[in-house]
């Protein structure tokens, strides 16, 4: 059994309804989720400073696409070099994407020698125009990835990672889609060597680099409920969240209050132990951060480190390799301890891919667990304790995020 702090909602052994969570989305916004969520691209990769913003101009014109990714298809290719060239059988590949003649007369409209800027270069070697004109390719080989994925779900293909099979694409036709894994070793290793970049190149955007009493300021957004800017859908999420019948009526309460608050867009930066503990009617955890929150746990022996099986309506903890960590609600648990099935909740681990600035999402443990220390951050669960005050009887949720 789970119990509260004193003062908290109280342990109420009454068995809760079931309780069904349609928090899905559609399949437009998922495979956004699929490339382009994961981080920025880290301030310490080691990329000229003049190819970060090729890098951006690429993702302006392919939202999808992860910053870090594109980073490291350059670098793979054209060693961030506007100017490489190598000869082939089909007449040669050109620019930072390594581009060849068809593929630039069919995104561009012009031939691989044009200079409509005039200025002596021909445009696939202008690194401006390439990276826009390579973004626009890669959205449209992106495109038809995943309708050949959509109809051929049977294919090997079909379940590697969706930029995995873009690399494929890219580097070796869509064809090798359907013979996959039989497919070249050169383009095997180019998807080893940009998976091995895009790990080491990738900065993680979430929660744990402020102490919970950060500037208050963090909590003003600049447009409430809006994205900041374009790219997924704000309302992310896993699939249908259960609450079995029997769940206790209090942890049944806090999936459902911690459920409330997954598509808000604002308002919850570097504020992950609050909004866990908001689930159960809390302003705030009471402890100045998730480490914090964490080490009390331990030292009072309700924490279980280690234990990747946590129950419905547990905190979990997390090293994200910053000062004050990361702490999460469990909205749905999983007998056999699948962590693909066992979903969270947390703040801005999809900010970067959506825009927002604050967000709560759903999230699975694998990918959360992903996302930190290279899968090595998890520290284990906690009972849901909490030491704040607490929320007004009656506060609808989701309830701003307060002071």
């Amino acid at each position: 059994m789970i119990k509260l702090a004193a003062g908290a909602l109280g342990f109420l052994a009454v068995p809760a309804l079931a309780i069904l969570m349609a928090v899905g989305v559609g399949g437009a916004a998922n495979d956004c989720i699929a490339t382009s969520a994961g981080g920025p691209l880290a301030d310490d990769a080691p990329i000229p400073t003049v190819a970060r913003t090729w890098v951006a101009q690429t993702k302006t014109a392919c939202p999808d696409l992860p910053e870090p990714w594109i980073a490291a298809v350059m670098a793979q290719e054209s060693g961030f070099r506007p100017d490489a060239h190598a000869d082939d059988s089909n007449g040669g590949t050109w620019g930072l994407f390594q581009l060849n003649a068809s593929i630039w007369q069919a995104t561009y409209a012009h031939p691989w020698n044009a200079d409509l800027e005039g200025n002596g270069t021909p445009d696939i070697a202008d690194p401006v125009t390439h990276a826009r004109i390579a973004g626009t390719y890669l959205c449209a080989r992106l495109e038809g990835v995943r309708q050949i994925r959509a109809t051929h779900p049977d294919w090997a293909s079909s379940t590697i990672p969706v930029l995995d099979a873009l690399v494929i694409a890219h580097n070796a036709g869509e064809s090798r889609l359907r013979t996959y894994p039989r497919i070249p070793a050169i383009t095997a290793r180019f998807i080893a060597d940009v998976n091995r970049r895009t790990v080491a190149w990738t900065g993680v955007d979430t929660s744990g680099a402020l102490p919970e009493t950060a500037n208050p300021d963090l909590l003003a957004p600049p447009t409430p409920d809006v994205p900041a800017t374009g790219g997924c859908l704000p309302a992310l999420g896993d699939g249908q969240v259960v609450v079995p019948d029997g769940t206790p009526v209090d942890v049944a309460t806090a999936v459902r209050n911690g459920l409330a608050y997954v598509g808000v867009t604002t308002g919850w930066r570097q504020l992950c132990d609050r909004l866990a503990c908001r689930a159960y009617g809390y302003v705030g955890s009471g402890f100045t951060s998730a480490k914090a929150h964490w080490t009390a746990m331990v030292a009072s022996g309700h924490a279980h480190p280690g234990d990747a099986c946590p129950p419905l309506g547990a905190f979990t903890f997390w090293n994200t390799g910053r000062p004050f960590g990361h702490a999460s609600l469990v909205v749905q648990a999983d007998p056999g301890c699948d962590p693909t099935k066992i979903l969270l909740t947390a703040n801005e681990v999809f900010d970067s891919a959506t825009g927002n600035r604050g967000g709560v999402y759903l999230i699975s443990f694998a990918r959360l667990s992903g996302m930190y220390l290279h899968g090595h951050g998890y520290l284990g669960w906690s009972d849901p304790i909490c030491q704040g005050a607490l929320l007004p009887a009656g506060a609808p949720h989701p309830a701003p995020p307060g002071r």
